[in-house]
């Protein structure tokens, strides 16, 4: 069983770009399990293919013994599955986030959908959110029957008021939803959250919590599957990357398309500006990260004075080359790309094109790990 289940985890680790992070292990003790029943664990969203459909394989089963069962395996990503009994409806199948290596269940066999799970890092937060929206969920429910009975009598004006009850409720579930993932940016409740919000969510407000996600969940296959929903595809129009001739600190002429083939970072600074030699201290990091596979840095500095460029330059001791973009008194790659503040970049793509403009810090970083992620 255990080849079965690396098997499984590998084509799991492929499918998501992702080698398998951990293992996992989940005991259960149900009363009323008989021995030799069947325990099986399936992805959540099976519960929702119909019959007639074709269905993914099962991650992993066992037999129980004595009330008792375990499952181990390996996981490649943190996502909602679904453990049943063989020979019993989906209804009864108890649902979970699977994102902790021990995981224990206890309950009735019978009612398996309300067993408790201990040892899901994202079980309290599922609880949490769960209490939240209860309150909404019970005034629902009388609405419901009110509802039923009004359309029995054909009640329009009844209809009319109950149904706007019924959306200001579910108005007031989406915004407590909303509130939780901009507490919860990292949990994986806020991402399951969203994909199910979405239906009922305006696409800009849609783009608003997916940028609230933390980076790690906006990058899950979930994420993913949101990311390609709330954005649309509009294809922007590239900016080309002129091939313009400075000279380095030794009055040398450096053209910039001597880089084509290479991802190109631009940075512009000054010797005066402090903001600018701290962003060149995160940018020695991601050269070192990404030099070997093919990103080239170049500093160009917009200083007027050229003595206080050159000190600047002894002090910094950074490793790509540096450039002046002092035309007689003009600035001449910061004028034809607007740029009126520094520190400011332009990163460049192999073709010649420019990716980003103005990107700093952590949205840098991701923006590189993406670059360099798609050869």
């Amino acid at each position: 069983m255990f080849r079965l289940l690396f098997f499984f985890a590998l084509l799991a680790g492929i499918a998501y770009g992702q080698k398998p992070v951990t293992r996992y292990t989940i005991t259960g003790h149900l009363k009323n399990l008989k021995n030799g029943q069947t325990i099986y664990l399936i992805p959540r969203a099976e519960l929702f293919v119909p019959k007639s459909s074709p269905r993914a394989p099962q991650i992993d089963s066992c037999v129980a013994s004595e009330g008792r069962f375990t499952l181990e395996g390996m996981l490649g990503e943190p996502n909602y599955y679904a453990l049943g009994i063989k020979g019993q409806p989906h209804a009864r199948f108890r649902s979970f986030i699977l994102d902790g290596p021990l995981i224990s269940i206890i309950g009735d066999a019978d009612s398996l959908e309300r067993a408790s799970i201990v040892g899901s890092t994202s079980l309290r937060d599922q609880v949490i959110l769960a209490k939240s929206v209860e309150v909404y969920l019970k005034q629902q429910k009388i609405l419901e029957s009110l509802l039923r009975n009004a359309e029995q009598k054909a009640d329009k004006d009844s209809l009319f008021v109950l149904n706007n009850q019924y959306q200001k409720l579910s108005n007031g579930i989406l915004d407590v939803k909303a509130t939780f993932i901009g507490f919860n940016p990292r949990s994986y409740v806020s991402l399951f959250a969203l994909q199910e919000m979405l239906p009922e969510l305006p696409k800009e407000r849609a783009r608003y919590l997916f940028n609230h996600l933390d980076y790690s969940l906006q990058q899950h296959s979930v994420g993913r599957q949101i990311r390609e929903q709330v954005f649309e595809r509009v294809k922007p129009v590239r900016q080309y990357a002129p091939d313009l001739v400075l000279a380095d600190k030794n009055a040398k002429p450096v053209h910039l398309q001597a880089y084509k083939g290479s991802v190109l970072l631009i940075d512009f600074w000054a010797s005066w500006c402090s903001h600018c030699q701290r962003e060149q201290k995160r940018l020695k990091t991601l050269y070192k990260q990404y030099k070997s596979k093919g990103l080239e840095i170049v500093s160009i500095s917009v200083d007027e004075d050229p003595k206080a460029w050159k000190k600047a330059l002894q002090k910094a001791g950074l490793p790509w080359p540096q450039l002046s973009d002092r035309v007689d008194d003009q600035n001449a790659v910061g004028t034809h790309y607007g740029n009126n503040s520094i520190p400011m970049n332009l990163l460049i793509d192999k073709e010649g094109f420019v990716i980003r403009k103005g990107l700093h810090g952590a949205e840098l970083e991701k923006q590189l790990a993406v670059v360099f992620s798609n050869p």
